[in-house]
């Protein structure tokens, strides 16, 4: 079917109105979220610094919206019918102060939750699967620790007591099968990463 159906365009529409009023950048890139997956033939699902945002809070500030997968021919053309345009590796509309990148396939989620938008089910991607994309990009620099180990640390103590733990020693273990070095260094990240969170939950846990 060609073009976008009317009462999806309304619906977007509407949502990208709310952006510029938006009462935080968190709920601009929310909205954003939420209109394009209103009118894209694959949901998008929320990834990179504005699901981090999400699940662990603090003052990361993120300059675009990451979604993922890649649009597919039908959605650039959707992209445009609501009134984005490439610019670079973004999507950007003069009147929003937020831009929207794809940034991969999105392949390697397996567990997303729905977020409630203005009655817009949008797709965040899980918090073990965060977890995991940071723990995985932090091995580039272990065993010194970067930003992606922060974010990770930051991700883990947040949601301690939440995530599913024995989720993410599978993963990382089906990585270690499938690329034994990354999976490997996945490991000792982990390690380190949780020991440390566990320690600091509880320091914050005691009365």
């Amino acid at each position: 079917m060609d073009g976008i159906d009317k009462a999806a365009r309304l619906q977007a529409e509407a949502l990208l109105r709310q952006i510029p009023a938006a009462r935080s950048e968190l709920r601009q890139r929310l909205l954003l979220a939420a209109a394009l997956t209103s009118v894209l033939s694959t949901r998008p699902i929320v990834v990179g610094g504005t699901a981090q945002q999400y699940w662990a809070g603090g003052e990361y500030h993120p300059t675009d919206l990451d979604l993922c997968p890649r649009p597919s021919t039908r959605d650039l053309k959707a992209l445009v019918e609501v009134g984005l345009r490439r610019s670079g590796r973004h999507w950007v509309r003069a009147d929003l102060p937020v831009a929207v990148e794809f940034p991969g396939s999105g392949d390697d989620i397996e567990r997303t939750v729905v977020v409630k938008v203005l009655g817009v089910s949008v797709l965040m991607i899980s918090c073990e699967d965060l977890y995991l994309d940071r723990v995985r990009q932090a091995t580039v620099s272990w065993p010194r620790e970067d930003v992606s180990f922060d974010s990770a640390f930051e991700i883990a103590l947040t949601n301690y007591i939440g995530i599913d733990w024995e989720y993410v020693r599978e993963r990382i273990g089906a990585t270690v099968l499938a690329e034994l070095k990354v999976g490997t260094l996945m490991r000792g990240v982990n390690r380190r990463v949780r020991s440390r969170a566990r320690r600091a939950y509880l320091l914050t846990a005691t009365p």
